[in-house]
């Protein structure tokens, strides 16, 4: 009996920080970080048995190992994907969010989803068959994904980013086995936009169960308590004017203008700091008053910082809170530009993206004082998205955009 083909329609929002994908609209959020497998640090094997293979499946995501060949991969190899890389004994591998190298030229987005698709399709076929597969063939019919804004405007960049997936054969082996699974995956059709624009696209507009619609859900609560609105939805959004949207990213950050769906020409740009860059400095500045606490990944530190109140996290918080400067005055200064180039001629502010929660304590009050400044005639109203959808907005963007490939 032949084994069955995985037809499968992606989103996929390769963060700096968390991949974010939408698979046949099933929604997965792992670690961008990656960890090669190198001899004698190998996973112990799974059990092949039945009873070995439903015993596992709750947490078969979660140890992702994998070995890659494909010429759209830079250096193919051994990885752990995801969770399991930042557990690893060997060093991580994440997006360097202190180069210049942009995501199209990185590894970790690609990888990170051959083998989230491939785990998927294997999870999907233990549950139907009970047992594990000879061999996996997964067909991506379409994909809708982004790149910042900056590496957008370099000609050809989203082509070439589409083209590592479209234009090759990849073949990934699962190693989670005594027996080793290889899946091969092409890809058919791969739209690529720019973040900040499909991140406000993402607050415009939904899809669900190829339904697409405005946005009206309980994104714009807190926003319509704070500027006493009866009523605001996506359909406002879309209807207001000038929309500025600052997507906070974890190595990057995002500024778009829309009126509309339709972005304002040559206004949209990237500045190359995040609250990954940030919580970079923040680990270096604590392991320096600490020595005996090591280099950790940027993930982990801010696990601990988020995790509540208790000494360990106000220490970690506040090593944060003295290096979110390095963010906050060039976004400033971007707004100021913005506002100057269209005259102040600015409708709605949004701040979304998976940086937006960690700033809005800290920058809050002093956006809205330079904003104000800007606007003698009345300031534009700040949305700040709530945390519940800051790490998802884009992929709320990119699957309206999927819908409609």
């Amino acid at each position: 009996m032949a084994e069955p083909i995985y037809h499968f329609a992606v989103a996929h929002d390769g963060g700096n920080g968390y991949m974010k994908d939408a698979v046949n609209g099933e929604r997965f959020v792992i670690p961008s970080v990656l960890s090669r497998v190198l001899p004698g640090n190998e996973q112990s094997k799974i059990e092949s048995s039945k009873e070995g293979l439903e015993g596992v499946l709750s947490t078969l995501m979660n140890r992702m190992d994998i070995t890659t060949q494909s010429d759209g991969i830079n250096m193919n190899g051994r990885y752990l994907v995801g969770t399991g890389a930042t557990i690893a004994s060997t060093a991580p591998i994440t997006f360097n969010v202190a180069s210049t190298e942009g995501k199209s030229e990185s590894d970790v987005s690609i990888i990170s989803l051959l083998g989230l698709l491939t785990y998927v399709a294997l999870v999907k076929h233990i549950k139907s068959t009970h047992q594990l597969p000879n061999k996996l063939d997964i067909v991506v019919d379409k994909m809708a994904t982004s790149l910042p804004i900056e590496e957008m405007k370099i000609k050809s960049v989203g082509q070439r980013f589409a083209n590592r997936f479209m234009q090759h054969q990849h073949v990934v082996i699962v190693n989670s086995f005594m027996q080793p699974i290889t899946a091969n995956i092409t890809f058919k059709k791969v739209d690529v936009r720019p973040e900040g624009v499909i991140g406000q696209q993402g607050l415009i507009g939904y899809t669900n169960s190829q339904k697409r619609g405005y946005r009206a859900d309980d994104i714009f609560d807190e926003f319509k308590k704070e500027y006493k609105l009866a009523k605001f939805a996506g359909k406002d959004v879309m209807e207001i004017g000038n929309v500025l949207n600052i997507d906070v990213g974890d190595g990057t950050t995002e500024f778009s203008v829309l009126n509309g769906a339709a972005p304002v020409p040559q206004l949209n740009s990237s500045i190359f700091l995040g609250t990954g860059t940030v919580t970079e400095a923040a680990v270096e500045a604590l392991h320096q008053a600490y020595p005996t606490i090591g280099k950790v990944t940027r993930q982990a530190f801010m696990e601990i910082a988020t995790r509540g109140n208790d000494q360990e996290s106000k220490a970690y918080r506040s090593f944060l809170d003295a290096q979110l400067t390095l963010l906050e005055q060039p976004i400033e200064e971007k707004v100021k530009t913005i506002y100057a180039r269209l005259n102040g001629q600015i409708n709605l502010i949004t701040i979304s993206g998976g940086g937006a929660t960690t700033l809005k304590q800290h920058f809050a009050p002093r956006l809205k004082q330079v904003v104000e400044g800007l606007s003698p005639f009345g300031a534009a109203p700040i949305l700040w998205v709530p945390e519940k959808y800051t790490q998802t907005l884009n992929l709320d963007g990119l699957e309206f955009r999927l819908s409609y490939l």
